[in-house]
């Protein structure tokens, strides 16, 4: 690799980052889980991160704390190793997705219970109403789209 090869990636990585963090993601964990997506492994160690990132290990842990929270990678150490290492997942998004089921299913059932509470009559119990409606939707959506790109998946290593 070049150094303005290093350079490009370098930009791309923040520029992806911003994209993140305007997204909802917090700044650190953006800046981390960037740095993990533009690395051919998908692989490094908190010094690695700091280093890469210019900052401390407190802000490394914090950040890689909310991605493992979060879904989106996951802590490691190599047998024999003295450092844990943070990873990204294999197929992060699609992993990311398919996990957000328990989240949205907890949002319909919850909103289901202020219907019960508020009763469709009121406009606050239509609300929720429509938010539980929206919820089991998406859902279901959700669970399709998946199923479809499992097939699409298959589809594609099949044909090599």
């Amino acid at each position: 690799m070049t150094r303005a090869d290093e350079g490009a990636i370098a930009v791309f990585q923040e520029r992806f980052a911003q994209i993140m963090v305007e997204s909802g993601m917090p700044r650190m964990a953006s800046r981390v889980y960037a740095a993990l997506l533009v690395t051919d492994s998908g692989k490094l160690s908190a010094a690695e991160l700091a280093e890469r990132l210019g900052v401390g290990a407190s802000a490394i842990s914090g950040a890689v704390k909310y991605l493992v929270q979060v879904r989106l990678v996951e802590r490691g150490r190599e047998p024999g190793a003295r450092h844990d290492f943070c990873r990204i997942h294999e197929h992060t998004w699609s992993h990311f997705v398919s996990q957000s089921d328990p989240m949205l299913a907890r949002v319909q059932v919850g909103a289901d219970e202020g219907v019960a509470v508020l009763g469709l009559d009121s406009p606050a119990g239509r609300r929720l109403d429509e938010t539980r409606r929206f919820f089991a939707f998406i859902r279901e959506e959700v669970n399709q789209s998946m199923a479809k790109w499992r097939r699409l998946q298959e589809a594609e290593r099949e044909a090599g």
